[in-house]
């Protein structure tokens, strides 16, 4: 399969375009293929991870001489590999196992 099949690949969220999200909280949505032409797929996995950082910088007058602090934090808050096509695990599986996706749209 080369990169010209695939037209988007998108991972589309339940919810608000600008929604923020916390720690703990639960997502869900769907991925959103938009293909040139049908392909046979063995599997397919969705992998991701959340991550936020913070960097900031504070000063204080100590006499004549200025004393900075610099602070950074970086959390992990997920990290998570989905199989939305589960294939099988030897590389040379019988055709009836290789799944077709008909263009143009395919949603999963």
């Amino acid at each position: 399969m080369t990169l010209k099949t695939i037209r988007s690949f998108k991972l589309e969220l339940e919810g608000a375009d600008d929604a923020v999200y916390s720690g703990g909280e639960v997502l869900s949505g769907r991925v959103a293929l938009e293909l040139n032409r049908e392909i046979k797929v063995r599997a397919l996995r969705v992998q991701g991870r959340g991550v936020a950082t913070a960097h900031w910088l504070e000063n204080r007058s100590v006499g004549m001489n200025t004393a900075y602090n610099d602070y950074t934090s970086k959390e992990t808050y997920f990290r998570k590999r989905q199989h939305l096509i589960r294939g099988q695990c030897h590389p040379n599986p019988p055709t009836q196992s290789l799944k077709g996706l008909p263009p143009p749209r395919q949603s999963l």
